[in-house]
């Protein structure tokens, strides 16, 4: 019994076998011409590895200088393109360097024509396209702000390390004063803002004053003066003696006739010296109870009051003094009675103490009674050997009330009968409008600005 031959799977078909078009060839030879191009433009073959882009997504191209055009300068500028027309991908398509044989590797397009049967060749930059995730502002600006802060910090520690003291207080002064919002995830923001001072920072800026309540040079000058330790003057006065009145010097009319000077008087018309702790008041003592005059008498005589009680204080702490207890006192309270003392610890301490403030309204007080009985113009060496104030200090102090101080001239030196050695060591104060008080100093970084 003979046996069937299975049919093959292509005989399951139609039946009708497939055959081969031969396609029409042409004979004639094909013409291969290459076109050298020297420009940077031309076609570019880009492949995408892992990456799906849409069809219609364009491109900005760019020429960048490589890197080794110094060693080959007729080589010709890399090809960039660059695409952010996504969200948040940046995508740059550019060549990668290759390893091996590809590195010598190079990239045509083929252009053929069938009519005329020329295969034309191009040049063709083989490029890479890759993505990157596109960086905000705000994670710039975090970055910088980070970098400048390690920067910082590092210099900090170098020069609280190795640094003069001046760096160091320096740094330290910076860390105190700084700033700085802190990093939190709950910011507010405002319009014009991008970002909003943390709850320290806010309540700090928010207590400064705005720039229209900010005081001007002079309206600043006007409450130093006002605060300073000195009697007020009277800015209106067209002459010298109404600048400062007696009686606001003295603390009122009723001081001097409580001062009794009929015991001077006696003494100096029975001829006799009277002895003085005060080298101001022992040279113009006799010359003004002869002058008959009883009030610059009492006005001399409360000056020496304040001397006395001036020497009397006592140095308590730093800087400090302090006035005696009643029985330490001794001949002081004997000599001018308890009420008048005690009025002095009234008018120029607190509880029985001076700080600066108060040793300088004493002293300045002392001063312009001074200059005031001098007609307007004194020596300053009698105060300051009474005081014990050195040259500068006693000249300070005058100028606070206005005055000039310079060396005597040579009419004053004859008249008050010094020879010119003698004459260096001696400073003229003169009271003089207008009044001409001490300014608020300026620093030299503020000088230098304007």
């Amino acid at each position: 019994m003979a046996e069937k031959k299975r049919k093959r799977h292509s005989d399951l078909h139609d039946g009708q076998p497939k055959k081969k078009v031969a396609l029409a060839t042409s004979q004639k030879p094909i013409r291969v011409s290459l076109i050298e191009d020297e420009e940077p433009w031309g076609p570019v073959l880009a492949s995408a590895p892992g990456l799906a882009l849409p069809i219609n997504m364009s491109f900005k191209s760019f020429t960048k200088t490589r890197l080794n055009s110094s060693q080959h300068p007729n080589q010709a500028p890399e090809l960039l393109l660059y695409s952010s027309a996504h969200s948040r991908l940046d995508h740059i398509v550019r060549e990668e360097a290759s390893n091996g044989s590809e590195s010598h590797l190079k990239h045509y397009i083929g252009v053929y024509d069938p009519q005329s049967n020329n295969l034309h060749l191009i040049p063709a930059n083989n490029l890479v396209l890759r993505s990157t995730l596109r960086s905000t502002r705000k994670e710039r600006e975090d970055e910088d702000d980070t970098e400048a802060a390690n920067t910082m910090s590092a210099r900090s520690r170098l020069g609280l390390a190795f640094g003069t003291k001046k760096s160091q207080k320096a740094i330290h002064a910076m860390t105190a004063n700084a700033i700085q919002p802190s990093p939190s995830k709950n910011r507010n923001t405002s319009v014009g803002e991008n970002e909003s001072l943390d709850a320290v920072a806010a309540a700090v800026m928010s207590s400064m004053p705005s720039t229209a309540a900010i005081s001007t040079r002079e309206e600043m000058q006007a409450q130093i003066d006002e605060g300073k330790p000195r009697p007020k003057a009277n800015l209106q006065a067209e002459t010298p003696a109404e600048v400062y009145a007696v009686e606001d010097l003295v603390g009122g009319e009723s001081v001097l006739a409580n001062i009794g000077v009929k015991e001077w008087i006696d003494i100096i018309q029975a001829g006799r010296d009277i002895q003085t702790k005060s080298v101001f008041v022992s040279r113009r003592l006799q010359a003004t109870i002869k002058s008959g005059d009883v009030r610059r008498v009492k006005i001399l005589k409360y000056i020496l009051l304040l001397v006395e009680w001036f020497k009397a204080l006592k140095a308590k702490g730093k800087g400090g003094w302090r006035v005696p207890k009643f029985e330490d006192m001794g001949s002081l309270e004997e000599s001018w009675g308890s009420d008048i003392v005690k009025g002095l610890d009234r008018r120029f301490a607190e509880a029985h103490t001076l700080n600066t403030w108060h040793q300088d309204n004493l002293i300045i007080h002392i001063l312009a009674l001074a200059i005031v009985f001098d007609n307007f113009a004194t020596d300053t060496s009698d105060m300051r050997a009474d005081l014990k104030l050195e040259v500068k200090d006693v000249g300070r102090y005058y100028k606070e009330l206005g005055c000039v101080v310079a060396a005597p001239t040579e009419i004053e030196r004859n008249n008050l009968g010094f020879t010119k050695t003698e004459a260096g060591s001696h400073r003229i104060a003169k009271l003089r409008l207008p009044l001409v008080f001490p300014k608020m100093r300026i620093p030299a970084s503020a000088r230098r600005k304007k």
